[in-house]
């Protein structure tokens, strides 16, 4: 089934198909709504990217107005996790804060007493979900692996189709010196021995270091040197 639906999904040219295609096959084991979405990293925090969101427009309207993005337990646990969990299991495993509680009890207002969340993280910070909504039911071992299955191949679809790199190819977006400098600091090497050993200033060191780590949008020279490890250019 799992071989069906790739091929589904390869043959959807649009995120529209993608998105209806899910729909029906996650409705089959009782889900009647879902998101996917990733988050790539950048200076300011996780810059988010919505593949697509199948909730009732009223539901999301409720979702802006009421701010529950930003008490969204989901996400957070979707970040420190790598396997799929149920929303009843996340909650069971925290103290909910008043805020997180009263989303919770919306949710369940509406209809939906229990969901499904597959984290999916790539390289160099990279970090996506696919979420789905419905009813509490029992979630075997089969399912919960035939699920994340759907939703791993789901969200490739859509990052193939928008493009969506999972990270920064430093080798294309840095120059060759700004490379040069963020190898040495990889090696542990201050601005003042990296300007000694390419035989330029502290200052124009220290820019082009800076400059790496911007283009890979890391908020730290630790950052932008774990951007550069993962990415095997180190």
């Amino acid at each position: 089934m799992e071989d069906e639906f790739a091929a589904a999904l390869e043959a959807c040219a649009t995120i529209d198909a993608v998105k209806a295609l899910f729909k029906r096959r996650i409705a089959a084991h009782g889900y009647t709504a879902s998101a996917c979405g990733a988050f790539l990293p950048a200076d300011k925090g996780p810059e988010p990217h919505f593949f697509f969101q199948d909730w009732p427009p009223d539901w999301l309207e409720l979702y802006v107005n009421r701010n529950f993005v930003a008490a969204d337990y989901g996400v957070a646990e979707a970040r420190r996790r790598i396997a799929p969990f149920t929303w009843r299991e996340a909650k069971a495993e925290r103290t909910l804060s008043r805020a997180e509680q009263d989303i919770w009890d919306t949710v369940v207002e509406w209809g939906w007493t229990d969901g499904l969340s597959v984290p999916i993280h790539g390289p160099g910070g990279y970090f996506a979900i696919v979420t789905m909504a419905g009813k509490e039911q029992p979630m075997p071992p089969a399912l919960r692996g035939k699920l994340q299955q759907l939703a791993f191949l789901t969200h490739e679809r859509c990052r193939a189709l928008t493009g969506l790199a999972p990270v920064t190819d430093p080798q294309a977006t840095l120059t060759h010196r700004e490379l040069e400098c963020l190898r040495w600091v990889a090696a542990g090497k201050t601005d003042l021995q990296i300007a000694r050993l390419l035989g330029v200033s502290q200052t124009t060191a220290r820019t082009h270091i800076d400059q790496a780590r911007r283009k890979l949008g890391a908020r730290t020279r630790s950052q932008a040197v774990a951007r550069l490890v993962l990415s095997g250019l180190s």
